[in-house]
């Protein structure tokens, strides 16, 4: 998402920080997330692109709304990408404009005993160029999963979703979200989404969990519909593997207001340009390095 799956980012982003969120002093409960977003990553000659030179770049703005129970959450995003393509890429099939992001996800989980659960997933996203209708630039997610928590520590869920992609067939992919919590002051999460596919680490430097840092290491993805090229309409699929560091901190007791900061390194980037289901170009960004601030707020 942004990609999709982006389906149940909403649940991902909840795991992200249940466990400081629940460690601030007791307090009547907080089931809305606000949060504004900046991210930007540096340029690096591009690769792998039928012989065409030039740089590739980008940066993010967006914010999210979140509504939360501990059956159910619902996911509004925008987000804003400036993508930097400059030398003789810029202008070509291999490259695109500015892109928008917009996305509605969420999960719904019936509990069948404190142990078991099923949950139906879902997302709707119009996320498009600069140029393109965003209303006309649609698809979709769906899936299910059974959750099992045969104690305190350990959160398993197993699924199936199905994808909705640009210029490309319908795609069943697994689903997987394992949590491990091996004492009061670390977590570890596997996740195999669509969005997101690898590892995450949380190490809680205090007792009452108010600030948290983490190292991902995943397989990240976006999409996007573009205008049209030499060979008619088409689609941009771009895969990255990012290992980042970030730390959230709570500002007060209450848990109402956070920050976030991280940095990250981009050891693998591939942007697919498709049409009707085929690969008609391609181009890879060298490792590029980058950063992100979040500061947000439950109310």
């Amino acid at each position: 998402m942004k990609r999709l799956l982006k389906v149940e980012h909403a649940a991902l982003f909840c795991a992200l920080f249940s466990a400081q969120l629940s460690a601030v002093e007791p307090a009547p409960a907080k089931n809305w997330v606000l949060v504004a977003d900046y991210q930007y990553r540096e340029s690096d000659a591009v690769s792998h692109s039928g012989g065409v030179t030039g740089e590739f770049g980008r940066s993010r703005t967006g914010a999210e709304l979140i509504y939360q129970t501990p059956d159910r959450a619902v996911d509004l995003e925008w987000y804003q990408y400036t993508n930097r393509f400059s030398g003789a890429i810029a202008g070509t099939d291999r490259s695109y404009g500015d892109t928008t992001d917009v996305m509605v996800t969420g999960f719904r989980q019936w509990d069948w005993n404190q142990k078991y659960g099923v949950q139906l997933i879902y997302a709707l996203e119009f996320a498009a160029e600069e140029g393109v209708s965003l209303g006309s630039s649609h698809r979709w997610g769906l899936g299910v999963a059974t959750r099992w928590r045969p104690d305190a520590e350990t959160d398993i869920a197993l699924g199936v979703l199905l994808e909705d992609r640009f210029e490309a067939s319908l795609l069943p992919i697994p689903y997987v979200k394992a949590t491990w919590r091996p004492c009061k002051y670390a977590e570890i999460e596997l996740r195999v989404t669509g969005l997101q596919n690898g590892i995450i680490v949380r190490g809680f430097l205090t007792e009452d969990h108010a600030t948290t840092v983490d190292l991902t290491v995943a397989y990240e993805t976006l999409s996007f519909a573009l205008t049209d090229g030499s060979y008619g309409s088409r689609a941009v699929a771009i895969g990255e593997v990012p290992i980042r560091i970030g730390v959230t901190q709570f500002l007060e007791k209450s848990g109402t207001w956070f920050v976030r900061g991280s940095a990250e390194w981009v050891a693998y980037a591939r942007h697919s340009f498709k049409h009707d289901g085929e690969t008609q170009g391609a181009f890879q960004p060298g490792a590029q390095w980058g950063v992100a601030a979040r500061v947000g707020a439950r109310f």
